[in-house]
């Protein structure tokens, strides 16, 4: 394949879960990031290492990131080549009724 899609967990994840994004990336090599960052700074020196040795000999690149994931890829890899950039937050909190979060 000459496009791959890289995944990017939030904290507690971790890379396995690229696995389920695979049946929407037919054709496409699904991957997941595997950092260890837990700062904005950790990342800054963690994943530009891992990107390039995960992307370099793909055409096209596009991520996925979620919640912290999604954080530190918009403002770590904002200067290398991705095409596309889906990012996801799945919520921290619950809302309850009056739509206010606990």
């Amino acid at each position: 394949a000459d496009r791959i899609i890289i995944y990017i967990h939030g904290k507690g994840g971790n890379s396995l879960e690229a696995a389920h994004y695979e049946q929407f990336f037919k054709g496409s090599d699904v991957v997941g990031l595997d950092y260890k960052a837990q700062s904005p700074w950790e990342a800054k020196a963690e994943f530009p290492k891992l990107f390039a040795a995960v992307a370099q000999e793909y055409q096209s690149i596009e991520i996925i990131a979620n919640s912290i994931g999604a954080f530190f890829a918009m403002n770590v890899l904002v200067d290398e080549r991705i095409e596309k950039a889906y990012f996801k937050y799945d919520g921290m909190g619950r809302s309850n009724r009056k739509g206010t979060s606990e």
